[in-house]
Formats: structure tokens, sequence, C-alpha cells
């Protein structure tokens, strides 16, 4: 019995022993990788952005994509962190690597755990990594903004998720964009229903943009936007909404009664932008 014991502690210790190089092997691999092949891609895309008259590419091949993602799952976060440092070493500016890099790493992610290839422990952990990424280089990509608003009023904005939604990344990142040009953003991810409702009644927003994930909110979105147009501190809000759903359902914001619809930040802020100029038209007419 004893030595039966003592064997299947020594399969136990090789297993663990085989798991960590595995991940040691793993970790090796994929720097040179990285190095090598998917940083000067990085850098070959924004090059390209750059020389084509300002049409910025609208992703960056998958693999590259995957390989970061797979870098920020790794147990040691400084593979992702050198990455980032090479990349801006090279040139990269800050918001190529929210697009093209954060943004689509973190939807692989939801991917990868609706797929069950991902735990959602793992998928947390990796989101609040690509978090922090953002937030390390969000002086940088401030820094390279100028504010660009046509009016002395410093608009406002509201933006929220639906009660109790899980996907709270994009809501930071839309954040970041509007404050870089200029505009006063509350931003309330995972509210309440009554933190949502009371934002809207007791300040004065000029939009509110609405990030909703799944088919299943279409109900709760649609009542929520009804209330803004009704109760809003601001009669004349314009309503944005964007999120995970939209991506594969832009037609979804003239049924929930949107003023429009985006799928990414920079849309988000032109479009933010194109309503704003419109209301005050009205205003002055």
């Amino acid at each position: 019995m004893d030595k039966a014991r003592k064997g299947d502690g020594d399969e136990s210790a090789n297993s663990n022993n085989q798991s960590s190089q595995s991940d040691s092997n793993s970790q090796s691999q994929l720097l040179p990788l990285v190095e090598a092949e998917i940083i000067p891609r990085l850098i070959q895309a924004h090059t390209h952005r750059e020389n084509q008259n300002g049409i910025e590419p609208k992703s960056l091949p998958a693999a590259e994509v995957v390989a970061f993602t797979q870098a920020i799952l790794l147990e040691d976060s400084s593979i992702a962190n050198d990455q980032i440092t090479k990349l801006r070493s090279h040139g990269l500016a800050p918001e190529a690597m929210y697009l093209y890099l954060l943004s689509p790493a973190a939807r692989y992610l939801g991917e990868l755990w609706e797929s069950d290839e991902c735990s959602f422990s793992q998928v947390t952990l990796g989101i609040w990594r690509i978090q922090q990424i953002m937030y390390e280089l969000s002086p940088a990509f401030h820094a390279s903004h100028k504010p660009q608003l046509s009016t002395d009023k410093q608009p406002r904005i509201l933006i929220a998720t639906l009660p109790g939604s899980q996907h709270t990344f994009g809501l930071s990142m839309l954040s970041e964009f509007f404050r870089s040009e200029g505009w006063a953003v509350l931003a309330i991810p995972a509210p309440s229903n009554p933190e949502l409702l009371d934002a809207l009644v007791s300040n004065w927003f000029d939009i509110f943009a609405l990030s909703i994930s799944l088919d299943r909110d279409l109900d709760n979105a649609k009542n929520v936007i009804e209330f803004a147009r009704k109760r809003s501190c601001n009669p004349g809000i314009n309503v944005i909404v964007g999120g995970p759903l939209l991506l594969n359902n832009p037609d979804a914001a003239d049924a929930l009664g949107a003023d429009g619809s985006s799928i990414d930040a920079p849309s988000a802020l032109n479009l933010a932008s194109q309503l704003l100029k419109q209301q005050h038209e009205v205003s002055f007419n």
C-alpha cells in the first residue's frame, strides 16, 4: 500500500514537473515568435495606416491577436508587457494598440470563454491585464490627442452597460476616447437599475451611450432608452447604442429607439459629435 501511494506521489510530481516544463516551453517559444514576427507585422500595419491618407485598417491579422492573447493568459505577465514596450519603442501609437490589439484581444477572450476553452477566472484575469495595459498607456494616449470640440460648452455623456453586464472593458475604452476629445464623462460599469435611472434623472447629459451584450437584454435596453427619453434631465437627450450585440446585429438600434449605433470607440465619438452638432443647430433655429 505504501509503495502504491509513493508511486502515486511520484506520478503526481512528474505530472506537475511536466506541466511546469510545458508552461516554460510555451513561454520560451512564444517570445521569439512575438519579437520576430508579431511586432514587425503590427508596425507594418500601423505604417500602412499612416501612408494611406488617413485610412485606417479595421483589424490586424488574427494570428497577431491570438499570439498576444496567449501571452496575456500566461502565468508570467511580463511577456505581454514586454510586447507592449517593444511596440512603443518601435513607434506604434497608443491609439493603434487600443483599437487593433487590446480590443480584439478582449473580444477573443470572450470567444474562448463561450467555447469553453478558457475558464471564467482565466478570462477575468486576462481582461484585467488588458485593462491594466490600457491604463498604463492612457497618459500617452491623451497626450497624443488635441480636443477639437466646436462648442464653448463642455459636452457631457453618460456611458453605461445594462445592469448585471459582465462586458465592461469596452466601456472603459469608450470613456478614454471621449475624455481625450474634451468630453465630461460619467461612466457606470454594471450599474444597478436604480443607479442608472437616477443618473439620467439627476444629471444633464447631451448623450447617453448604452452598451448591450446579449439578445436577451433587448427588452431591458428598450425600457431604459424609453425612460431616458421621458425622464432624463435633458428632454432632448440623444441615445447611441453599442457593445457586443451590435457587432452582430447593427440594425438593433432602430428597434430600440436609439439615435444611432457604433461598433467601436472612434465611430461612437464621431456619431456623438454629429448628434451634438444637430442639437446646437436646433437650439439656434
